[in-house]
């Protein structure tokens, strides 16, 4: 009977241990796991600049021209389309930031833009002018944000701007959206907050009540992390007139912890 028992004991013993070792190189896994995760993505760039002007504009005339600027990332073709996408759905929405089909090609724009100009010459002296900007607005580890910028004038009293935030997951090689940083079942509270922030602006700007009625709050996917917490741009004519321009509303990290996912306070 001894022998028994101190065979069962032993068996036991290395079941036991057989579970430890499993445990521990699944934790091993998921350690590894997320140090991969957490490295930085090395990141680098070049400059690209696509300009023109009317075939019959003299070098000193003051003529309809298109200017883009973009940022270009080495080995990060799908941020390079996304880019792309994305200014060519400002570009022929006429300063919509959510834009058109983005089909065509930034050439195919800046080609039609002052071919139109042309025709609207006969009857406006306006110089029509197209520009565009796509650069780095900030990285918190892996998460990247680009600033898209644009600028259509083709006449009237003004011209139409328009910028959006593309957040990238350089490490997943995808877009980050809003739905994919908050919390499950926290939409509701994290719209809260945000409409909080908004009623700070308003007290901030002495906002009476036909400034409330006229411009009531909106939600935007227009959205980038910081080290304070989160950062909502709104275009113009979205939360107040042209003459106040682009709106930023900030919602502090201390806020944030419920509705917000750790991965993406946590990244600096």
């Amino acid at each position: 009977m001894p022998v028994l028992s101190s065979l069962r004991s032993y068996v036991e013993s290395f079941r036991f241990s057989r579970i430890g070792l499993v445990l521990t190189a699944a934790l091993v896994l998921v350690a590894c796991e997320k140090a991969d995760s957490a490295k930085q993505v090395p990141l680098t760039s070049e400059v690209k600049i696509l300009e023109l002007r009317a075939p019959d504009c003299g070098r000193d005339e003051d003529c309809p021209s298109v200017a883009i600027t973009r940022e270009v990332f080495a080995g990060q073709p799908a941020l390079n389309e996304a880019i792309q996408r994305q200014l060519l759905h400002q570009l022929q929405g006429n300063g919509d930031e959510s834009g058109a089909s983005g089909g065509g090609s930034l050439e195919d724009v800046a080609k039609a833009f002052i071919a139109e100009a042309a025709q609207a010459a006969d009857v406006s002296a306006a110089q029509w002018d197209l520009s565009a900007e796509a650069k780095i607005l900030n990285r918190r580890g892996n998460l990247l944000t680009v600033e898209i910028s644009t600028y259509i004038y083709s006449g009237g009293a003004h011209g139409m701007p328009a910028m959006h935030w593309l957040n990238w997951d350089l490490a997943a090689d995808s877009e980050v959206t809003l739905d994919d940083v908050i919390k499950p079942q926290q939409k509701e509270a994290f719209w809260a907050l945000v409409e909080a922030a908004h009623k700070h602006w308003l007290e901030k700007q002495k906002a009476d009540d036909d400034f409330r009625n006229n411009w009531p709050f909106a939600r935007t996917e227009n959205f980038r992390f910081d080290d304070e917490g989160m950062v909502f741009l709104y275009g113009v004519y979205t939360l107040a007139p042209y003459s106040s321009g682009f709106v930023e509303l900030n919602v502090p990290r201390g806020e944030l912890d419920k509705v917000i996912l750790d991965t993406y306070l946590l990244q600096e």
